[in-house]
C-alpha cells in the first residue's frame, strides 16, 4: 500500500522529527555578531586606554626600572609590587589585573551613558593610587564622550596598585596628560590611606607621597580628620568649577574620603544612583555631600564587577588586544533564517492536518479508517 502522511504515522512522525532537529539546527547555527549601541564610540576609548598603556610602558623601561615583572609590559608598568613604603592596606592582585583591561574604558563608557552625560558636560571624579588601571579607563571613556573631568586623587596605595615611589598615580597622570592622550584637569591630591592622611604609614612613605605631589606641581588636601577631608574635597571641586554643580561624580575604587568608609563602595555597589538609598552609612563621604547637592553619583567601585557585567572575561596576560567583550558585540539569531525555519514547520504540520481531515471525512463517508494508512 503506498505511504500517506498522517499524523497517526509512526513514520510520518519519525519524519517530522527529523525535519524539525534540521530545523533546528539551521536556526541555532546561523546566529550571527551584532554590534552594540555605541560600538565605534566604545572602540575609541579602549583604544585610547591601550595607547595609555602602552605609552606607560614605554616610559617604565626607558626612564626607570621596573620592581615586578608580570610578563606584559603594559602591566609591569601599571601594577606595582605587592609592599612598599607607601602601601596603605591590603589588595585583591586579580582585581588589579581586571582593572588593566583596556576594554574596561568601554564598560565605563555604558555608566557614563547611563548618567545621561554628553560632551561639554563636567564631572568631578575621585581616583586612588590603588586603582591605576580603573583610573585610566575613566578618564579615556571621559575624553572619548567629551565630558571635562576634573579630577582628585588619594595617593596612597593598596597592594598591587600605583606602589612604587617613583611611579605613583600622580606621576602616571602627569606623564599622561603631557603626552596628550588624556586630558583632565587635576584638581589635587590627598596622602589615602587612613583617615585619608595616611595615618599609621612610615614617615618615609608620607614623606615619599608628599614629594610626589610637589614634583608633579599639585595641590596637597591634608585635613585632621576624615569627615574634614571629604568636605575639603567637595570644597576644592567646587572651587575648580568655579562654584557650578558637576554634572555628575565619579568614584572610582574605595577611597575613604569618597566614600566615607570603604564598606559604602560595596553597599552601592557598581552602577548610576540618582539618589542614596536611606540606610544607615558606617560613616559619610563626599558621596554624600554630592547626593545631597542632586549630584548624579556614578560608582566604579570594582572592576571585576563590571568586567563581568559586560562580559569582558577573565584577566590575563599578556592583556586582551580592544574591541574583544560582550560590551562590544551580541551574538543574535538571524532572524530571516529563524522565521524561514517557523514557516517551513508550521506548513509541514497543516499539510499533515490537511491530510489527516480528508482521511477522516472519508471515514464519515463510510470507509474502514483503518485502511486509510
Amino acid at each position: 500500500m503506498a505511504f500517506r502522511p498522517s499524523l497517526r504515522s509512526i513514520w510520518t512522525l519519525v519524519a517530522m522529527s527529523v525535519v524539525c532537529y534540521g530545523l533546528y539546527l539551521w536556526a541555532e547555527y546561523s546566529r550571527i555578531e551584532v554590534k552594540r549601541a555605541n560600538h565605534e564610540l566604545k572602540l575609541v576609548a579602549a583604544n585610547r586606554m591601550s595607547n595609555a598603556l602602552r605609552e606607560l610602558a614605554s616610559r617604565q623601561f626607558s626612564g626607570s626600572e621596573s620592581l615586578e615583572s608580570y610578563g606584559d609590559p603594559r602591566v609591569d608598568a601599571l601594577i606595582g609590587q605587592q609592599f612598599s613604603t607607601i602601601t596603605s592596606d591590603i589588595g585583591s592582585f586579580e582585581e588589579k589585573l581586571y582593572g588593566a583591561n583596556p576594554n574596561l574604558a568601554a564598560a565605563v563608557i555604558e555608566l557614563l551613558l547611563d548618567a545621561g552625560l554628553k560632551s561639554g558636560d563636567k564631572v568631578a571624579i575621585a581616583l586612588s593610587g590603588s586603582t591605576p588601571g580603573a583610573n585610566i579607563s575613566v578618564l579615556c571613556a571621559c575624553n572619548a564622550l567629551g565630558v571635562d573631568a576634573y579630577t582628585l586623587s588619594s595617593l596612597s596605595s593598596t597592594w598591587w596598585g600605583a606602589t612604587d615611589p617613583r611611579n605613583t598615580w600622580a606621576d602616571m597622570q602627569s606623564f599622561l596628560i603631557d603626552k596628550g592622550i588624556v586630558n583632565c584637569t587635576v584638581v589635587g591630591y590627598s596622602l589615602g590611606g587612613i583617615d585619608d592622611n595616611a595615618l599609621g604609614m612610615s614617615s618615609l612613605g608620607r614623606t615619599e607621597l608628599i614629594e610626589a605631589v610637589g614634583r608633579n606641581k599639585a595641590r596637597l588636601i591634608e585635613a585632621t580628620s576624615l569627615s574634614e577631608s571629604s568636605r575639603e574635597w567637595w570644597k576644592a571641586f567646587r572651587a575648580s568649577l568655579n562654584g557650578q554643580v558637576p554634572s555628575a561624580y565619579i568614584n572610582v575604587g574605595d577611597g575613604l574620603a569618597s566614600l566615607g568608609h570603604k564598606e559604602n563602595g560595596q553597599l552601592l555597589g557598581n552602577g548610576v544612583h540618582r539618589r542614596l538609598p536611606a540606610r544607615n552609612w558606617p560613616g559619610n563621604g563626599v558621596v554624600h555631600i554630592a547626593a545631597k547637592e542632586n549630584v548624579p553619583i556614578i560608582n566604579f567601585y570594582s572592576s571585576t564587577e563590571l568586567s563581568k557585567e559586560y562580559g569582558l572575561g577573565s584577566p590575563r596576560l599578556p592583556l586582551t588586544e580592544p574591541g574583544i567583550g560582550d560590551v562590544f558585540v551580541t551574538i543574535k539569531y538571524d532572524l530571516r533564517v529563524a522565521i524561514a525555519a517557523l514557516v517551513i514547520t508550521l506548513a509541514a504540520l497543516f499539510t499533515l492536518v490537511w491530510f489527516d481531515s480528508k482521511y477522516f471525512r472519508l471515514a464519515d463517508a463510510g470507509v474502514d479508517p483503518e485502511t486509510l494508512l
